[in-house]
């Protein structure tokens, strides 16, 4: 049972409407009318931080268990695979989940467990590449077996004959341009 941390209360109780402006910034710092979600909104809402908290602390307990590594570290170790190349640290901290403190952790720990290499650019000093070593393509294979299973387990089975591919459209239409990110000419299908 998971208990809902959003109710109408939270929702009509954050407006302040002795406030002459309901309006709020957007990213770009332009005004538009503050909205209220409905209530099936919130429910949705809630219920995909509540599936995403639960999905990746699950897929990050089968990594550690099954392969020594957390699910960042699959993260980078799989982008770097599906790159095919060596990556600046920029273009790898901008297809990670990850924030990009917490990319440079990740890589700094697969350095020295030898499954990336990080050296600086020859031309430009001032970047800094990554690449896959040998035991680090072994490491993401090994790993990303389990991981795929973890997703056939963890994902796809609960939802039974659930429509897939319409929940997968739903989803990437929330995650807009982030969903169809490349690296490599390449999708991040995972």
């Amino acid at each position: 049972m998971f208990t809902w941390k959003y109710s109408t209360w939270h929702i009509t109780g954050v407006v302040d409407h002795t406030v002459p402006d309901h309006t709020v910034p957007d990213h770009s710092g332009a005004r538009h009318d503050a909205r209220a979600p409905s209530a099936g909104g919130m429910a949705l809402w809630t219920a995909l931080l509540v599936a995403h908290r639960h999905l990746t602390a699950e897929l990050d307990a089968d990594l550690r268990a099954g392969a020594d590594m957390t699910l960042d570290d699959y993260d980078v170790l799989y982008q770097l695979r599906a790159a095919g190349r060596a990556l600046r640290m920029s273009e790898l901290a901008a297809v990670v989940l990850i924030s990009r403190p917490t990319t440079s952790r990740v890589v700094d720990r697969l350095v020295e467990r030898g499954w990336v290499a990080r050296w600086h650019d020859d031309h430009d000093r001032r970047v800094v590449r990554v690449a896959l070593t040998a035991a680090g393509t072994r490491a993401q294979r090994r790993a990303g077996r389990l991981h795929l299973d973890g997703i056939a387990r963890r994902v796809e089975a609960p939802l039974g004959g659930r429509d897939l591919d319409a929940l997968a459209k739903a989803l990437q239409a929330l995650a807009g341009d982030a969903a169809g990110s490349e690296v490599g000419g390449r999708r991040r299908d995972r």
